[in-house]
C-alpha cells in the first residue's frame, strides 16, 4: 500500500474514533464501505455525468459482498461489463472501511477515456467514430461513516486502470486515474436508500514513450432497492 492510501486509512480511523454515533449495519449502498446484512440482495441505479450505472449485489456475507456492475459512459460513448467485490478491512465505531476489487471489460465508440486530456485527443477521446475495447481493473478503498441512524458519509479512493486497444487503425494506450470521492447516503427505509457523490482527481495516460496528464471528474445521484 502506497503512502497516500495509508494516510487516507489513518484519517478515516481518526474520524471513526471521534464520532459518537453507533454504526448502522441495517442498510448500505455498494459505493460505500459498509455492507448490507448477510444474505441480502440489492439493485442500485446511478444517474450522472459522465456515466450511468447499475449494480446488482447478489451475494452478501459477514465481511464480503459480490455482484455484477454495468456502466454506460455518455461521452465518449463507452459500455463496461464486469464484477464488483468488497471486502471489509475494519469496522471501528461508526466507520466501515472496505477494499474494492472490480474487474471489467469495456467497449467504446469514441475512445472511452475517463478523463480530459487537453493537449492531445488521440489519447482516448476522438471526435469521429473510432472503436476501441479492453480490460479494466478498479482497486480502491471505500469508507462509510455513520453520522446518524439514517445518514452516512461516503469517502472513497479508486484506481480504475484501463488498457484500451484501437481497432482501426490498430493501436493501444493505458489510462490510470486517481479518483477521490465524497458523498452522502440517506436511508429512507430499510428497503431503499438515496445517495449522491462528487469525485475528481488527476489521470495519467500513455502509449509507448508518449505521456499525458489529464483531469477526471464525475457527479452522480441514485437509489438502492433491497430485497
Amino acid at each position: 500500500m502506497t503512502r497516500l492510501p495509508c494516510l487516507l486509512v489513518a484519517a478515516l480511523l481518526a474520524v471513526g474514533s471521534m464520532t459518537a454515533v453507533a454504526p448502522s449495519a441495517q442498510a448500505a449502498v455498494p459505493i460505500g464501505g459498509a455492507l448490507d446484512p448477510p444474505g441480502g440482495r440489492s439493485h442500485t441505479f446511478g444517474l450522472g455525468w459522465p456515466e450511468f450505472f447499475y449494480t446488482w449485489e447478489a451475494v452478501v456475507r459477514d465481511r464480503t459482498a459480490f455482484g455484477l456492475h454495468v456502466g454506460l459512459q455518455v461521452w465518449p460513448l463507452a459500455l463496461s461489463l464486469g464484477g464488483r467485490g468488497r471486502v471489509v478491512l475494519t469496522e471501528q465505531g461508526p466507520l466501515s472501511l472496505s477494499l474494492l476489487v472490480a474487474p471489467a471489460f469495456a467497449f467504446a465508440g469514441y475512445g472511452g477515456t475517463k478523463a480530459v486530456y487537453l493537449q492531445n485527443y488521440q489519447f482516448g477521446r476522438s471526435r469521429t467514430f473510432r472503436a476501441s475495447m479492453g480490460p479494466q481493473l478498479n482497486l480502491g478503498l471505500l469508507a462509510s461513516v455513520a453520522l446518524s441512524k439514517k445518514t452516512s458519509l461516503l469517502l472513497t479512493f479508486e484506481n480504475p486502470v484501463s488498457l484500451w486497444i484501437w481497432t482501426r487503425p490498430t493501436g493501444w494506450w493505458l489510462e490510470w486515474p486517481l479518483i477521490f470521492t465524497g458523498g452522502l447516503e440517506y436511508r429512507v427505509t430499510f428497503a431503499w436508500s438515496l445517495f449522491g457523490r462528487l469525485g475528481a482527481g488527476p489521470s495519467i495516460a500513455f502509449t509507448g514513450p508518449n505521456q499525458l496528464l489529464g483531469i477526471h471528474w464525475h457527479l452522480v445521484a441514485g437509489a438502492q432497492i433491497r430485497y
